[in-house]
């Protein structure tokens, strides 16, 4: 049986406007993830779907219910621990690429790795990146950089640091539809699931 990573147990999570009036996001969210599991949250634009992955992740803490990784509630630990196990653990894919931008390709993707003190390969960087279609020089800053291309360093900025758990906030949205089936095929082998995909339908209430 597949081990279970994420839990998330009856999760809700309000924004306050101003002093007299909040809007709610989440709603008593619950599910699992399993170890070799692709799961995918699916809902219309605005029904939260970015707001749950960043609670299930340890970036927002819901306004009530828990999230367990690993057997561990992120809320419950000290910010530079947290911090550690999202170095280490978990891996995130952002939306907004999140890149820095006075860091060029190679040194956007292994910054995980140097913060981290791990080995860095050069060639598995350049491997990673070629098997996603990036045409783009290492050295290349990634302001220069289309939107795709940029995208393709923070997928690799992920996939490099081989973490257990990773989070994908879109992560195909400016790419192109090659590119887009080559970065899902790499995701998927991974875990080695190709034919243990799992969908959730998400919407808020």
């Amino acid at each position: 049986m597949n081990e279970k990573l994420i839990e998330v147990q009856g999760i809700s999570k309000s924004f306050v406007l101003d002093k007299s009036k909040s809007v709610g996001i989440l709603n008593n969210i619950s599910f699992s993830a399993h170890s070799n599991e692709f799961l995918s949250i699916v809902g219309p634009s605005g029904s939260g779907k970015s707001t749950l992955l960043k609670c299930m992740s340890g970036l927002l803490e819901p306004t009530e219910g828990q999230v367990i990784i690993n057997s561990i509630n992120p809320y419950r630990l000290s910010p530079s621990k947290i911090a550690k196990m999202r170095r280490t653990d978990i891996g995130f894919i952002f939306q907004s690429y999140n890149l820095v931008p006075a860091l060029p390709v190679f040194e956007n993707v292994v910054l995980p790795l140097r913060l981290s003190g791990k080995k860095i390969s050069k060639s598995e960087v350049e491997d990673l990146l070629k098997s996603m279609n990036f045409t783009a020089d290492l050295g290349s800053f990634v302001d220069t950089l289309s939107g795709g291309e940029r995208q393709k360093v923070a997928i690799a900025r992920v996939l490099v640091t081989h973490a257990r758990i990773i989070f994908a906030d879109e992560p195909t949205g400016a790419v192109d539809a090659s590119s887009k089936e080559l970065i899902f095929k790499r995701l998927r082998k991974l875990g080695e699931f190709y034919n243990q995909v799992s969908h959730l339908e998400f919407r808020t209430k």
